[in-house]
């Protein structure tokens, strides 16, 4: 027997995992699937339209068996409307939140690129160390696009009071162009934020929670700012600063003040004392005695670049990343 055309071409389609095809304001395509995390999975799609019209997409889709839980929903919905109006090139921007009758989904900018995981673990692999002046720009770019959402106000005029809460290596992108973007606010807090509760719950990754977080005492934008210098720490170290995997022994190591400064500023040695005296200082135990907003810290970490002569920018960033990365020389020029 001899199928139709439409039928084997559907079968090869579903074969290389292309086939699937979402309608929903709009066509969407699926490609491949990026990633999958506790709440959902991320998936390359092709929006196609008139004339031949094709963009490629990310989406994020939440799992079907969450669809159940009301305040994960939530969550879901409460990230898509609060990063579609945060407009900055240094944060992955969202186009669409849409829901289907089984699933609900944000069309989101789509990153040609890396996370900075990714790429100190390639480095690890090859055993080259990340060049200061990247890794500094990587977490200057990443401070400015915070600033501009710690500082975001409603379209009414009122600060929404933005926190990202989850700053961690994974969170960050590089592009091939070499443009540095945050991504995932699906725990940020906000006050137009329906699900409020971090009194109750620990919200981000275990080594790179701040203190006051651990210890349930409430976040603020010095937060975000504490897990950007443990993001730096790292890059420049290749170490974990708090390599724990549980509340408890986060708490344990947090619980000296002391033990904890340690931990940090045993591993800054060959790091440039201004340098390290910035990681030390966004990294301090006390909220009050760390930079008081994420452009403080960024022009710290510009200024330092200036004055040892270093003068980093997307093309240095890009042809970096084509050095280690295979794709790079292709999706730079995307």
């Amino acid at each position: 027997m001899r199928w139709p055309r439409w039928i084997t071409d559907l079968f090869a389609r579903w074969k290389r995992g292309t086939g699937r095809v979402m309608h929903s304001s709009g066509r969407y395509r699926f490609v491949r699937l990026l990633g999958k995390g506790g709440m959902g999975e991320v998936w390359l799609a092709e929006k196609t339209g008139y004339a031949g019209f094709s963009k490629l997409v990310a989406i994020k889709m939440i799992l079907t068996e969450k669809l159940k839980d009301q305040r994960t929903l939530e969550m879901f919905t409460d990230e898509a409307r609060l990063v579609a109006n945060l407009i900055h090139p240094n944060i992955v921007q969202a186009f669409q939140l849409g829901r289907t009758r089984r699933e609900h989904f944000i069309v989101m900018e789509h990153v040609f690129g890396t996370s900075v995981l990714q790429l100190t673990e390639r480095l690890q692999a090859k055993g080259v160390p990340m060049p200061v002046d990247i890794a500094v720009y990587i977490a200057a770019r990443v401070l400015h696009g915070l600033n501009y959402a710690h500082n975001k106000h409603s379209r009414e005029g009122r600060h929404i009071g933005i926190v990202h809460r989850d700053i961690c290596p994974s969170n960050i992108l590089v592009s091939f162009r070499g443009i540095p973007k945050l991504t995932d606010f699906g725990v940020a807090k906000a006050t137009t934020s329906r699900v409020d509760d971090e009194g109750n719950i620990i919200w981000g990754k275990f080594p790179y929670m701040a203190p006051e977080a651990v210890h349930r005492r409430g976040t603020d934008r010095r937060s975000d700012i504490y897990s950007v210098g443990l993001v730096l720490f790292e890059m420049l170290t290749g170490r974990l600063a708090h390599n724990v995997g549980s509340t408890r022994a986060l708490k344990s190591l947090l619980a000296d003040e002391h033990q904890e400064q340690r931990s940090v500023s045993e591993h800054l040695s060959e790091v440039a004392p201004p340098l390290a005296a910035i990681i030390l200082q966004a990294t301090d135990s006390d909220p009050e005695r760390r930079f008081a907003d994420a452009s403080t810290m960024a022009r710290e970490l510009e200024q330092f670049l200036l004055l040892h002569f270093m003068f980093p920018d997307e093309a240095r960033v890009s042809d970096f990343l084509a050095q280690h990365f295979p794709d790079a020389q292709k999706h730079r020029w995307w």
